[in-house]
């Protein structure tokens, strides 16, 4: 399961990707938006975005570009933001007009905080479902859904969200329905229109 890590700090990068690795998750550790951008075409389930840019390469867009576009086109993908800005009300404020579902953690916190807030997200389990090192398992059965959507759809439902899929992940949603019943799950695959999705449970 891919995770996208937007840092502008070299230092801090390294020590965030192997923080990611550590937790059986493959990073896409980048330094500016720009780069950040081009590697959302591989549909991460979880960015983790810096706000300060100042040591970032020079780039053509900004974080608020990253976030516009996790936000109106990348559904799926859980956004934590990871700054020293990350208590201030006003710079919450400001992030929550760009993306209104991001979360956050303050970097004097501590990466052990951060690790600690991804784990969490990442060991989700709702009704007979449950993500293990990026994998959806249907813990009575022990059977896997490898694609990425089970995930989000998992996290967005632990943090009452509904998640917009693109075309390709929409597909991925009726594979996974298919599996759901196939494998006797609790757990149902709910449309809401305008390829939004949800996970509830059956009574």
């Amino acid at each position: 399961m891919r995770v996208l890590i937007l840092e502008d700090d070299p230092a801090q990068l390294a020590v965030l990707e192997h923080a990611v690795r550590e937790l059986f998750l493959e990073p896409a550790a980048v330094r500016s938006p720009d780069q950040a951008l081009a590697e959302l075409e591989g549909g991460p389930v979880l960015a983790l975005v810096d706000l300060d840019m100042s040591l970032a390469p020079r780039a053509e867009h900004t974080v608020d570009d990253v976030l516009r576009r996790l936000y109106e086109r990348c559904g799926g993908c859980c956004v934590l933001v990871y700054s020293v800005h990350a208590d201030e009300i006003l710079e919450r404020k400001r992030v929550e007009r760009i993306h209104p579902l991001a979360m956050f953690v303050a970097k004097h916190d501590g990466l052990d905080a951060l690790v600690d807030r991804v784990r969490r997200m990442l060991g989700v389990r709702f009704g007979d479902l449950a993500v293990r090192r990026g994998v959806t398992f249907h813990e009575p059965t022990g059977q896997t859904f490898g694609h990425r959507v089970a995930v989000s759809l998992l996290l967005g439902t632990a943090t009452g969200q509904e998640v917009l899929l693109d075309e390709i992940e929409t597909k991925a949603a009726r594979r996974l329905r298919n599996w759901l019943d196939r494998v006797g799950s609790r757990v149902r695959l709910v449309d809401h229109g305008h390829r939004c999705y949800g996970l509830h449970l059956s009574t």
